[in-house]
């Protein structure tokens, strides 16, 4: 019996070392050390800052991308102005140059319909001589006398013209339709044997009409000059061969040759 009462005495002695229990009443939470409320303070504190300064950052960055935006559609636009008014003159230069072009060709035909019907104007109009030939815009006399190519000439500059410089085989038809068997000087020379052929104008001949063989540069005694003559053909027009080397002093025909009057002519 006495060890069950030491037990229970031990047991009741235990109990009354043991804190007292205070039982909150129904519905309350239990009260926090004062400990823990701290550090619960110190946390919602450094969550406030953090959110105000992400708060902040946000709203920089917000305004940010609007002033990037406006600054954006600003210089678009001002852009797109700017080509739009670049490509509206572009059109009107392209415009100008398509208005020049069409008008400088036609100013192009009108000039060659007006020098055509100048041409056939001053040809209709221009006047010869009596005993002269026509041919373009000059006039030409054949001598009805035989002299040398130096008296020929002297005589061609009394009647205010020159020997016949030939320029073109068209030129050559109409000499040789103006008689049958005609030999006759034209302003064709050589100044020394094997010097160029050249004209009395002191031009070069271009176009040259010489029969087989010729010329003939021959060396004659006192340095004679070699002359150009004309000599009549067969008359086929793509096959002419007519200009023979003479002796300028031989007595021959001459062409003369100077510009037709066309002091008639208005322009």
């Amino acid at each position: 019996m006495e060890s069950q009462d030491q037990i229970y005495v031990n047991l009741e002695e235990l109990d009354y070392h043991k804190p007292p229990q205070v039982c909150a009443p129904a519905g309350d939470k239990p009260l926090k050390t004062e400990s823990v409320a701290g550090r619960e303070t110190e946390s919602g504190g450094s969550i406030k800052v953090l959110a105000v300064c992400l708060g902040l950052l946000s709203f920089i960055l917000l305004v940010s991308v609007v002033a990037v935006a406006v600054s954006y559609n600003r210089d678009v636009h001002q852009l797109t102005g700017h080509l739009a008014n670049q490509t509206a003159e572009w059109r009107q230069l392209l415009i100008r140059h398509q208005n020049l072009t069409h008008e400088r060709d036609w100013l192009n035909v009108s000039l060659e319909v007006a020098e055509v019907k100048l041409d056939r104007l001053r040809k209709s109009s221009v006047t010869c001589p009596d005993g002269w030939r026509r041919f373009g815009c000059h006039c030409y006399l054949l001598s009805s006398t035989r002299d040398t190519w130096e008296s020929s000439r002297h005589q061609c500059s009394g009647l205010g013209a020159d020997l016949v410089i030939v320029n073109s085989q068209k030129e050559m038809m109409f000499l040789n339709n103006l008689g049958t068997q005609l030999k006759f000087w034209i302003a064709l020379r050589q100044s020394y044997a094997g010097s160029p052929w050249t004209w009395t104008d002191g031009a070069s001949p271009g176009e040259m009409f010489w029969q087989a063989g010729q010329p003939q540069s021959l060396v004659r005694p006192f340095k004679t000059q070699n002359c150009a003559a004309f000599n009549s053909f067969s008359g086929v027009l793509w096959f002419v061969q007519s200009w023979s080397s003479e002796p300028c002093s031989q007595f021959l025909q001459w062409v003369c040759e100077k510009q037709a009057d066309s002091s008639e002519l208005l322009i």
